[in-house]
């Protein structure tokens, strides 16, 4: 749990009224908020935000489709006019068709704790798992099931280049001996190629503009090991490899701007941009928000945008910074706001 650090704060012109617009006003630019609710209380939703009117509208998907997304909504993919929205606790994927944010079909992994999903082509797509060491691949078109891929550890975010698609494995911190690692799989056959292990854990995986893959991993505290970027090929040839110079920085939410040239990445408050032609990481910002649980990067302008979770009860409040730190605004979404996802079309 992440301690709550008060603030008090009165800047009249950024903290602006909240705005709620309904959801026939949802509209095909704007960025889309994943909050996860309260674990056990089926109160997970989703947040539309317009960056040109700074409006919000929150619970869409209970709004539009009659009844509640489910418990403990883990994040969004969007492809073309469709949004694909995992909802872990639920066991389960709503797909749902953009902009109205009407159900086409709930895709249910029965037993499964479902985390990201990644679609391979127009029917398949790859599912990661926090409870079981496996992927599932589904039909997303029928909604089946399959088959299910093989791997040493519980796995998280993927990351696709061009014939493979890359997953991070979780660390297990009750096994002294895990580490976190990278899989590569070939998609023809949906087989496990082989894997990258690290000292530290797994926190996020983006593509390059080179199309390199980089990968973060967070500080281990029991070895002394510091954080640590790696960028690597499709044949898991290490191109570059840093290790950050301050031990206190805990490495997470790694990002990258639409160029594929920038690295964002967070270390509690701390917002850090880096080069990746020039690596020479550096303070953007420190936020001012309480307790900042998650980022996503606007592919297009590079905004910046925070979550902040506050108590993990009332309404996060999500902070929206330009690409060099300066805040533009802030609104309120729902319970515990993760995910981001954003469409310009």
């Amino acid at each position: 749990m992440k301690r709550v650090h008060l603030l008090f704060v009165l800047i009249p012109l950024l903290y602006s009224c909240h705005k709620e617009t309904k959801p026939e006003l949802l509209k095909s630019k704007g960025v889309y908020i994943v909050n996860e609710g309260n674990f056990g209380f089926g109160n997970a939703d989703i947040s539309f935000y317009d960056p040109q009117t700074k409006q919000t509208s929150n619970d869409i998907f209970k709004t539009v489709n009659g009844y509640s997304l489910g418990d403990v909504a883990q994040s969004i993919y969007i492809k073309d006019s469709f949004a694909f929205i995992v909802v872990n606790n639920s066991a389960k994927i709503e797909l749902v068709k953009l902009p109205s944010f009407q159900k086409v079909k709930t895709i249910a992994i029965p037993g499964s704790n479902p985390r990201y999903i990644l679609p391979i082509d127009d029917s398949i797509a790859y599912v990661t798992e926090i409870y079981s060491n496996k992927i599932h691949v589904i039909n997303y078109l029928t909604g089946n099931l399959k088959t299910e891929i093989s791997v040493p550890q519980y796995t998280e975010h993927l990351m696709r280049m061009d014939e493979y698609v890359f997953v991070e494995g979780k660390k297990i911190y009750s096994n002294p001996s895990s580490k976190g690692a990278v899989f590569r799989i070939r998609i023809s056959d949906n087989t496990l190629l082989d894997k990258k292990e690290f000292i530290g854990d797994a926190e996020g995986i983006v593509k390059d503009k080179n199309g390199h893959l980089w990968i973060a991993l967070d500080k281990d505290t029991a070895t002394n090991t510091n954080a640590q970027l790696i960028c690597f090929d499709k044949e898991f040839n290490t191109v570059s490899q840093f290790s950050l110079s301050s031990s206190n920085i805990h490495l997470n939410h790694l990002s990258i701007d639409g160029k594929g040239e920038t690295l964002f990445y967070l270390s509690g408050k701390n917002i850090y941009s880096t080069s990746i032609s020039n690596f020479s990481p550096s303070l953007l910002f420190t936020s001012t928000a309480s307790n900042v649980y998650s980022m996503g990067i606007d592919p297009v302008n590079s905004d910046i945008y925070l979550s902040d979770a506050l108590d993990y009860v009332q309404s996060s409040r999500v902070y929206r910074h330009d690409k060099t730190g300066t805040l533009i605004h802030s609104f309120l979404a729902g319970i515990i706001s993760d995910n981001f996802a954003f469409t310009h079309e």
